[in-house]
Order: structure tokens, then C-alpha cells, then sequence
């Protein structure tokens, strides 16, 4: 806590002043100009500054946690903004940014990349009948370049060709050791 003082010094003051200044006593005078003079007011007014800024780190930790579970129940999809939520808590981006990386290690962006490729990996994983530019458009992308250059960025390899490893694994499969051809959807 910063607080600013007064030093008397080398000034005589009169008897009379010494009555409007509660914090500053009626001693003799070379006492007096070695005594520091702090108004109260500024002891209440950086008391109330420390409060003010614990409340404020307060609202923004919570608000960066309330964002995570955002991010985490959108799948990390594009059209969730951390910057509109922190709009309607009616708290600063870049201090939830900060609080965020302070909780997590990790800033909002990167996390929500990460979920958003967990997410579309398990979708890709689970559906052959999605191709990638509905896939990328189901987490925002407007370009499947876009959305592709970040799947290989988390994965290492492109999204159709993930998807056509992944496609060529499920045409056999082994159930208590033997090789069972999966059932074809055209079949009544």
C-alpha cells in the first residue's frame, strides 16, 4: 500500500494551526518538524484502493473459471467469445485473460483450440458420414484450410487423411480374437 506523506520540516508552525490538524501534536518545536503527518484520509482511501482491487481479482477469477466450463460445454467452438461473456459479467477481457493463464497455465485461446480438436477428433472418430468442411463449419471455421491447418497442427496429420486411417481401422474388426466384418448399412 502506497500511502503519501507530509514531513514538517524547517517550518515553525503557529499555535493556532495546531489545532485544526488532529494527527499532529502540540510538542516542542524541534520535535515538531521531525514528525511525519499522514491525514487520515489517505490511510482510508488506500485501504479502500486494496479493496477494491482484491474484489476485482475476485470477479475476474471467477469469470475465467465460468469461461472455462463455456468453453468446455461449447466443445470449444468459435462461436463461443470469451469477450462477450466477459461483457455481459461486466469485467475486463485482458484481467480474466490474465486470471485464466494465472489458474490454468494455459491462455483461453490455446485451451479452447485444444478442446476444439479433442472434440473434432472424437467426431471424426465416431461419424464416416461427416465430410471435413461440415465438420469445420460445426466448430465455426469459415475456411477448411483453416480448420485443417490446426487439426494437423494438434494431430500431426490432416483431417481426411486422419479420418481415412481411421475409416480403413473400422472395415475389420476384432471381436474376442476373431476378424468380424462390421454389418453394412445397407442391409435390412
Amino acid at each position: 500500500m502506497t500511502t503519501t506523506s507530509l514531513v514538517t520540516s524547517d517550518f515553525e508552525w503557529p499555535q493556532s494551526a495546531l489545532g485544526s490538524f488532529p494527527g499532529l501534536h502540540a510538542t516542542r518545536n524541534e520535535e515538531r518538524t521531525n514528525q511525519i503527518y499522514l491525514p487520515p484520509e489517505l490511510l482510508v482511501l488506500g485501504h479502500a484502493v486494496d479493496l477494491i482491487l482484491a474484489r476485482i481479482e475476485c470477479e475476474s477469477r471467477q469469470a475465467a473459471k465460468r469461461i472455462r466450463r463455456l468453453i468446455d460445454e461449447f466443445g470449444g467452438s468459435l462461436s463461443f467469445s470469451p469477450a462477450r461473456e466477459c461483457q455481459k459479467l461486466q469485467v475486463d477481457l485482458s484481467l480474466v485473460s490474465r486470471q485464466f493463464k494465472k489458474l490454468y497455465r494455459v491462455t483461453m485461446r490455446s485451451y479452447s483450440r485444444q478442446i476444439r480438436m479433442t472434440t473434432a477428433e472424437g467426431l471424426l472418430k465416431e461419424s464416416n458420414h461427416l465430410n471435413i468442411d461440415e465438420v469445420a463449419r460445426i466448430f465455426g471455421y469459415s475456411f477448411t484450410s483453416a480448420f485443417s491447418r490446426c487439426f494437423q497442427l494438434s494431430f500431426g496429420k490432416r483431417p481426411k487423411r486422419y479420418q481415412m486411417q481411421r475409416g480403413s481401422s473400422l472395415q475389420w474388426r476384432t471381436i474376442q480374437g476373431s476378424i468380424v466384418k462390421p454389418q453394412s448399412s445397407i442391409e435390412a
